[in-house]
């Protein structure tokens, strides 16, 4: 993407009009909670996901995307498979922050009934690969 000098001769004094106010995108009903667009433009996307306590999602990796989760309340486990199908996961409180690069395969497992700011590039339901489907799969951590 690059960047563009909008400070030209024909807008020496900046933008000059208010942008306008949006709505949230659209809402999804999950098994697990509900996933709500707060905005998808400009190359990101912004989400607030609520998981219901005790549900989880799929597992699943991007080949493009990059995400990050910021716990805005509750707490989440996110499980990851690293390496050669190693399961593992990360315990996320309110207030902690967790990037998602791409190829990292990651589910979420709520706790408590959490809610998650999730920031990532542009969301494309084609780069969504589900490795196991999070309404029968246990997720186990190796050892």
């Amino acid at each position: 993407m690059e960047d563009t000098n909008i400070m030209d001769s024909d807008n020496k004094y900046g933008i000059t009009e208010v942008p306008s106010v949006g709505t949230c995108k659209k809402s999804k009903t999950k098994y697990w909670g509900e996933i709500t667009t707060l905005f998808d433009q400009d190359g990101y996307t912004v989400k607030r996901i609520w998981m219901n306590a005790h549900t989880q999602s799929s597992l699943e990796y991007h080949v493009k995307k990059k995400e990050s989760y910021y716990i805005e309340s509750g707490c989440i486990k996110v499980g990851l498979r690293i390496g050669r199908g190693k399961n593992t996961s990360v315990t996320l409180n309110m207030g902690d922050v967790f990037h998602i690069p791409p190829g990292l395969m990651h589910m979420r497992i709520a706790m408590l009934d959490t809610v998650i700011i999730e920031v990532s590039t542009t969301d494309d339901d084609s780069d969504s690969h589900i490795v196991e489907d999070g309404k029968t799969y246990k997720f186990v951590e190796d050892d």
